[in-house]
């Protein structure tokens, strides 16, 4: 058996191994195996303290996460000593997206009594950053699909949204100069807000202090309101939890601003805290609680206070699992913390990464400073708003590193010094371009993540060397070859489509390798060989022999006279 029909059948036996994996994971639901399928999944318990009034009745309203867009809450319950909720409302609620949950006290305060404190613990899961809606989730979009100002009060002024203020109308009015529509309007606002001096209010902030002396979320969040509603452009503060498992959980407040597009409308989020933008990158860590301004806990008097904990689900076997699904999810990825979550789907997709660069080098034929540089770079940048910069930083970056090779070429250093020195342009470099950025007021750290300095380094040391041995056009031409192949990376990578089935079915992996196998028994023109040789193969195909009526009408072959030997003399030279 030749070695290329070899590979096709061993490519053919891998891709067929993938396949029984797959269905044998539906036969036996190894698929999402765990419940709802999700960037990450928690347990979070709020409590809530506070004192009612003296001698008065009071209530206290309970926030119900919704179940909508891209999060499921489920498994809700609370507890209290002191206060209880009638079962029926409570149970009519749960069927409610923009739901609450009102308690009461268990016996009515008698009159003169004191102040009566009081505890409430509220539990729920959720799953966050969900693959595919469920029907409670479906049931909340209507929130998304609905705008009332008038009931909704998403243009009118609060207490701590002052929209009709002198000074935020002017505001408004001046950055809203000259651009041509509202969601331009609304990254104008983004903008001015987000680069307002932070002032930590604990949350209590309003629009107009923000906008005086700076502030914190909060603030920035009511202030961004603040300049849409002056401007009539519907918006509203959205309240939510980050759930990081680094870090504790964090009441976090953003702004949406109702954009009307050519048939329909849609919330569009803005953060002018960290920055981010749309829904199509915004992080998969916030938990909405509710869409307006409010606390989470409303009660008598002072609101209570509130504290926050969360941990993260971890996926174990129920005691009535088949030994099948329990298998499936012992291995299951949706088992591991949201850490480790994390970096398994960033090394998932790196084999299909290395495919798309052994496509364009193999088959393309584009030169590129190595094999793995261009796959690591297209996965640092797979987040398309981080090329532009990303990428135009690390030529930049290569560039400078080449200059600097060549000053210290003169110094005829050791190869360790010598690194170490570049290493150290590299960052002085990097510091330069944040600081000037920032002065012209970008933020390119939103963007751009911390650089792999080492392969920045080692990037100065492989374009020294390309250069020397083939020119310095040469390694211009693989320093834009390595950009390209990054970039295509990146844009079959980064959508997070392609993460998720490689998290979902991690069998792909064999069909990744199977298709290598084929490329790596190519022997065929590479497309640059075709531009750069088509002169020749031209020139062959004129030659080839001419096809009559579908039959090749072969030359004769020209043989050559070969001159007859003489005979041979005797020995000794006698006849």
């Amino acid at each position: 058996m030749s070695r290329t029909r070899l590979t096709a059948v061993t490519a053919l036996v891998i891709v067929g191994l993938a396949a029984c994996v797959t269905i044998s994971r539906y036969a036996t639901g190894g698929v999402d195996v765990g419940g709802s399928p999700g960037t990450s999944r928690w347990e979070v318990t709020l409590t809530a303290r506070g004192e009612s009034m003296p001698g008065k009745p009071f209530r206290v309203e309970l926030s119900n996460p919704p179940s909508f867009r891209r999060q499921h809450v489920y498994d809700e319950s609370y507890e209290s000593e002191e206060l209880s909720a009638h079962e029926g409302r409570a149970a009519a609620a749960k069927d409610r997206p923009d739901r609450k949950t009102t308690l009461k006290p268990t016996a009515n305060p008698m009159a003169g009594a004191g102040a009566q404190p009081f505890v409430v613990t509220q539990r729920f899961r959720c799953t966050l950053g969900a693959f595919h809606p469920n029907d409670a989730m479906k049931s909340g979009d209507r929130l998304d699909n609905k705008l009332n100002p008038e009931k909704d009060h998403t243009l009118a002024a609060t207490a701590r949204i002052e929209c009709n203020h002198p000074d935020i109308l002017d505001l408004a009015r001046e950055l809203a100069s000259g651009q041509a529509t509202k969601q331009d309007q609304l990254r104008a606002f983004l903008e001015h807000v987000r680069g307002l001096r932070f002032r930590d209010t604990d949350g209590s902030g309003s629009a107009l202090d923000c906008y005086m002396k700076g502030g914190d979320a909060s603030g920035r969040a009511r202030l961004l309101v603040a300049l849409c509603r002056a401007r009539e452009i519907p918006a509203r503060v959205v309240t939510a939890i980050n759930l990081h498992d680094d870090a504790p959980p964090a009441i976090h407040r953003w702004a949406e601003a109702w954009i009307q597009d050519s048939d329909a409308g849609r919330w569009l989020p803005a953060d002018p805290t960290f920055g981010h933008y749309g829904h199509r990158n915004w992080p998969q860590t916030y938990l909405v609680v509710r869409l307006d301004d409010e606390p989470l806990v409303r009660g008598p008097g002072a609101d209570p206070k509130v504290t926050v904990l969360a941990e993260p689900l971890v996926d174990r076997a129920a005691a009535d699992d088949p030994p099948m699904r329990a298998f499936w999810r012992a291995i299951s990825f949706a088992s591991l913390p949201p850490a480790e979550q994390h970096l398994v789907r960033f090394v998932l997709v790196m084999p299909l990464a290395a495919l798309v660069v052994g496509f364009f080098r193999v088959v393309v034929g584009t030169k590129t400073f190595g094999v793995f540089t261009p796959a690591l770079l297209g996965l640092i940048f797979r987040d398309t708003r981080a090329l532009p910069w990303g990428l135009g930083i690390f030529a930049g970056t290569v560039v400078v590193g080449w200059v600097f090779r060549k000053v210290l070429d003169r110094y005829s250093l050791l190869m360790i010094p010598r690194t170490a020195i570049l290493l150290t342009m590299v960052c002085v470099f990097l510091l330069t371009v944040v600081i000037l950025t920032a002065r012209a007021g970008v933020h390119i750290t939103g963007y751009v993540a911390l650089f792999p300095l080492v392969i920045l380094t080692h990037m100065v040391e492989r374009f020294w060397t390309v250069e020397v041995e083939d020119g310095t056009w040469s390694a211009f031409k693989t320093l834009m070859g390595t950009v390209f192949v990054a970039v295509a990376v990146a844009l079959a990578v980064g959508p997070e489509a392609v993460s998720r089935w490689f998290f979902r079915f991690p069998e792909t992996l064999m069909v990744v390798v199977a298709v290598t196998l084929l490329l790596g028994r190519y022997t065929g023109y590479r497309l640059t060989e075709l531009y750069r040789f088509q002169d020749v193969i031209e020139l062959q195909a004129a030659k080839a022999p001419h096809v009559g009526n579908g039959t090749a009408e072969a030359a004769p072959a020209k043989t050559a006279e070969v001159p007859a030997l003489p005979a041979a003399a005797p020995v000794g030279g006698k006849t």
